[in-house]
């Protein structure tokens, strides 16, 4: 093998290993925000009823709904809400096949 080749292949190696540290760090970045969300989650998790049977639930939701001043407002933005379903579905779905 010659010089002029040995010198590519380490110029490929340096560029490789860099590549490698660059990804690790972007990793560990992740991760920290990762672990951060997760806290969250489980601090929000830990603030709500122990358990909460569905019955409850929805006429809660019911309460809430009839006593709403702005009831013609807040239909308006489930609505919307309800029409982007499908699209945020695709969307998680072509997240999850790559």
């Amino acid at each position: 093998m010659s010089s002029t080749d040995l010198d590519r292949l380490r110029a490929e190696n340096d560029e490789l290993r860099r590549r490698v540290e660059l990804a690790e760090q972007q990793i560990g970045v992740l991760r920290d925000e990762a672990l951060a969300r997760r806290a969250e989650v489980r601090t929000m998790a830990e603030a709500l009823p122990s358990a909460m049977s569905r019955h409850a639930l929805v006429g809660e939701m019911l309460h809430d709904v009839r006593h709403h001043p702005d009831k013609r407002g807040a239909l308006g933005r489930a609505v919307r809400k309800l029409g982007r379903a499908p699209r945020k579905l695709a969307r998680i779905v072509r997240q999850w096949w790559r």
